[in-house]
């Protein structure tokens, strides 16, 4: 990536983040602390918002929306891929830090361009599992939070001349956010993913895999109550990703 282009990223994620803070912070209560998961595209290891203390078993239920681009390489060449997707989750978090997971959804449809033809992909479902750790985190320490997730989708294709395929992903993705509660409501975090599995698609000859094995993101979580929490995340280098989840602990 030139210089340029790279400041100009860097400076679209700050504005990311400020932007959150600032429009979040207003009158919010200093509840916050991070552990768990929210999922965006299938289960991705994001810090989320815990209340109540930390011997206590918790539960998150949570709904997000999410977008990816990014490129696919098949028998045949290569593919760009544009894909939403809705995703509701569940996580339980039966000891201080450990967060287990589960998250069922829909792909909200998309296209992938291949060969010089624009193949629209239909609304499909989702699901997959995770697990992450968070050590640290308190009197002011920042927290670092390892994760592993799994997930499944499938859809359909269809082509310029309406034929249809079907088109399987799965996903592990091993992660490391980074990050530090901030007035008592934010925990701001970078993170880092790699991944692997790949998608089948007959279209393409077959099995591919990511392009980009890997991304780069930030992002923040955000307490509104003792319940509620939010949080956002946008993935800048590698698989492009954004995503937009909310969250209640009970």
């Amino acid at each position: 990536m030139k210089p340029a282009a790279a400041r100009g990223v860097v400076g679209q994620v700050r504005v990311f983040i400020l932007a959150l803070v600032g429009v979040m912070g207003v009158g919010l209560p200093r509840v916050a602390e991070a552990c768990g998961l929210t999922p965006p595209i299938g289960p991705n290891g994001l810090p989320a918002i815990c209340h109540g203390e930390a011997s206590e078993i918790r539960f998150h239920g949570g709904l997000s929306l999410g977008g990816t681009s990014t490129s696919l390489d098949f028998p045949g060449g290569r593919g760009d891929l544009l894909q939403g997707a809705g995703v509701a989750t569940f996580d339980v978090t039966p000891l201080d830090g450990l967060t287990f997971s589960v998250s069922g959804g829909a792909s909200l449809g998309g296209r992938v361009d291949y060969g010089g033809a624009r193949y629209d992909l239909q609304p499909g479902w989702l699901a997959g599992v995770g697990v992450a750790y968070r050590f640290f985190g308190r009197n002011g320490l920042p927290f670092v939070q390892p994760s592993f997730t799994y997930s499944i989708a499938r859809t359909r294709s269809e082509a310029p001349d309406g034929s249809e395929a079907t088109f399987t992903s799965k996903d592990w993705r091993a992660g490391l956010a980074v990050g530090k509660v901030v007035g008592g409501f934010a925990a701001p975090f970078v993170a880092a993913r790699y991944f692997g599995a790949g998608t089948d698609w007959n279209v393409a000859g077959g099995h591919g895999g990511d392009h980009y094995r890997y991304h780069v993101a930030a992002g923040s979580a955000f307490a509104l109550s003792e319940h509620w929490d939010v949080v956002g995340e946008l993935a800048f280098l590698g698989e492009r990703r954004a995503t937009l989840g909310v969250g209640y602990t009970f």
